[in-house]
């Protein structure tokens, strides 16, 4: 009788511990959008197409749980992201946010300090993950500005505008 109580505790407890510690798949659509950049006044077509959320396509995407735990993951050709997450509460960030480099292959010394550690805090998306639901919200939209319109870019290394 005993070791049926053995047995039946271990084994109940084994199955809690093995379901506390699995794993759930996250599929979720990651977009970037990108204003029209050209110099000419754009057609009605080049305007609409502009306002439209793109994919973020073979894009690398940084995970940071909240636990301080680091991971990546790269979008597919549609700008799907998935990912096998835990039980816990995730951050998403564009690559350059994460690693506090400058977009638009410039360096950081190009902008104002206080004004791109704000930028680098902007995570794209939060997910939650319980036992019973995964929850992702919209944080902060990708955009890919024209390079005269960066954020926080010094006014001495700004590119010229297009006429």
């Amino acid at each position: 009788m005993r070791s049926k109580f053995i047995f039946l505790f271990g084994f109940s407890f084994l199955l809690t511990f093995y379901s506390c510690s699995q794993k759930k798949l996250v599929s979720t659509q990651i977009n970037f959008m990108q204003p029209y950049c050209g110099g000419a006044r754009p057609t009605p077509e080049i305007t609409a197409d502009a306002g439209k959320a793109k994919p973020y396509a073979n894009k690398t995407i940084i995970i940071v749980s909240n636990k301080g735990k680091v991971d990546s993951s790269k979008t597919n050709a549609e700008g799907l992201l998935k990912i096998s997450l835990k039980t816990g509460t995730y951050k998403l960030f564009e690559a350059w946010r994460y690693y506090k480099k400058a977009t638009g292959g410039l360096v950081v010394n190009d902008f104002d300090k206080e004004c791109i550690k704000t930028e680098w805090k902007k995570e794209i998306k939060e997910i939650i993950v319980t036992k019973t639901d995964i929850k992702v919200s919209e944080k902060n939209e990708i955009i890919e500005v024209c390079p005269w319109n960066l954020p926080c870019i010094l006014e001495s290394h700004k590119p010229p505008a297009h006429e």
